[in-house]
């Protein structure tokens, strides 16, 4: 398989590092600002161009993995299915439902293969959490802590229009998360305090099925922070914990005593790319595609529009 991917900051370093353990051969990579020094940081043999189209014109390609901005992810997406290209998107699928609704579409009218990059459905740990039979559904809580990203180029981050803010681009892993484990949600309740660069949103969330949840998200941590995770599953047969500080993933506790697990495994990013790659191969549907991603920003953008109304949101009112 051969790759072109589009961007050439973080998330794209952190996809090559996963490709580098896969049969997949980094071809190509574009950059409004030029990929060189990408291309020469991992000593890849690859093309650089500095626009998606030209890209997928002129590289011989399998796929593009779209690591750029949010709210460029539409036109990057059009360019590889209108050139035959199929496409792994990392998340959120867009910026807003109308251009999630319109990639979706596109994708299906070419008949391509898209997945998108809800990497928590792929982490070890959260994994784990999911598998563990706790009885019926209770209470979910999730936590995401982390610096401002400043990484992004242009400060794209800190536009709403362009990343989604708080819950569309760190709130939705647990979102989506959360609604993968225990199904649609009926009502979401949110609040943010800080400007975009110091925002900090909690939602509690009623699922269909009865369960309550709480997800808080938070870009004002200080940069001498590493990112933080914390999930509880609670069940009326048990309870799953898991902190990404803790030295110890998981401790069952029983009335025989505790059990330690440590779900060494391949990394998460690793294991999203590795699925991708295997529909391919295969022909088969990916774990999560379009439509499933369409909905889990949709219960983002209800907490959102939530925590600006100062009101309860039920996602089925988002873009209807």
């Amino acid at each position: 398989m051969r790759v072109g991917i589009a961007g050439a900051g973080f998330m794209a370093r952190t996809h090559i590092e996963a490709y580098r353990a896969l049969n997949v051969e980094i071809a190509a990579i574009s950059s409004p600002s030029g990929p060189g020094e990408t291309i020469a940081e991992f000593d890849l043999d690859a093309e650089a161009y500095t626009d998606v189209d030209a890209m997928c014109e002129g590289a011989d390609l399998d796929f593009v993995d779209v690591c750029a901005p949010t709210h460029t992810h539409l036109p990057i997406v059009r360019t590889a299915v209108e050139s035959g290209l199929d496409v792994f998107l990392e998340k959120p699928i867009a910026e807003s439902l109308a251009d999630a609704r319109e990639l979706a579409a596109l994708v299906d009218d070419a008949d391509a293969t898209c997945m998108v990059g809800h990497v928590l459905r792929f982490m070890p740990a959260y994994r784990r959490a999911r598998e563990l039979d706790i009885g019926s559904p209770g209470v979910a809580r999730a936590r995401r802590l982390s610096p401002f990203p400043d990484w992004g180029s242009n400060d794209w981050f800190s536009d709403p229009e362009k990343s989604g803010g708080i819950f569309v681009d760190l709130a939705i892993h647990d979102l989506d998360y959360l609604r993968w484990c225990w199904g649609p949600v009926d009502r979401v309740f949110a609040r943010t305090t800080g400007e975009a660069e110091s925002a900090h949103g909690f939602a509690t969330l009623r699922f269909e099925n009865g369960a309550a949840g709480y997800v808080e998200a938070s870009w004002a941590q200080p940069s001498s922070r590493p990112l933080t995770s914390e999930l509880e599953l609670a069940g009326d047969d048990g309870l799953v914990e898991f902190s990404s500080a803790a030295d110890e993933p998981y401790v069952r506790w029983t009335e025989d005593g505790s059990t330690v697990e440590r779900p060494l495994a391949r990394d998460g990013y690793q294991r999203e790319l590795e699925q991708f790659v295997s529909c391919l191969e295969s022909d088969s549907e990916p774990a999560v595609g379009p439509d499933d991603a369409v909905e889990s920003l949709r219960l983002a953008l209800a907490a959102r529009r939530s925590a600006e109304r100062g009101e309860p949101v039920s996602p089925a009112e988002v873009g209807r």
